[in-house]
């Protein structure tokens, strides 16, 4: 008897350390660090992160792909995620991009490497968007080492966080996020 309640005491601490382990969503967006050698980037550097005034998540029609976008600028997520019509207009202002692609099955939460590949399952790169003429430029970071990690996904919002470099580390990219998504027609 004294074995079976010890026991039972030990598998329900065991369950109860189990749920304190799951990971909380971060309850604000930032960006830790962003750099890269392209000139484009070097051009209008140096970017203030310290205040992200927009954000949002952007998913495609199937919920294959997830576009998360941080930005010190005043823009609407459908704008932010748009790589034909740049909505920068001024020389300090950004978008950090961090893709997500599962393949040809939908986002779901879980770790996304950069190493995994182009369209790959659980592949994640990033990309910055700064201002470059009238029309703004798209900068891929180049990233092939490190990890974004959806921590928690429902239908109208996505949290986690990100941490990718490229092998040379003069570009890379590290914050969190906690956004709504807006889904495309497309």
């Amino acid at each position: 008897m004294k074995k079976s309640v010890l026991f039972t005491c030990l598998a329900v601490l065991f369950f109860l350390s189990g749920l304190g382990m799951a990971e909380d969503c971060p309850k604000a967006n930032k960006i830790s660090k962003m750099i890269s050698g392209s000139k484009s980037f070097k051009a209008v550097e140096p970017l203030d992160f310290s205040k992200i005034v927009s954000a949002g998540a952007y998913s495609n029609k199937k919920g294959t792909k997830l576009q998360v976008c941080l930005s010190n600028g005043n823009f609407k997520i459908a704008d932010m995620a748009n790589n034909f019509v740049l909505p920068i207009k001024k020389k300090n202002e950004f978008i950090a991009v961090i893709n997500f692609t599962n393949a040809s099955k939908p986002i779901v939460a879980g770790e996304y490497s950069a190493a995994a590949g182009y369209e790959k399952p659980f592949w994640a790169s990033a990309a910055a968007k700064v201002h470059k003429g009238e029309k703004g430029v798209v900068v891929s970071l180049g990233v092939v080492e490190g990890t974004a990690t959806i921590i928690k996904m429902t239908k109208d919002s996505v949290c986690g966080r990100f941490d990718l470099k490229n092998k040379k580390g003069d570009s890379a990219i590290s914050g969190e996020f906690n956004v709504k998504i807006e889904k495309s027609r497309w």
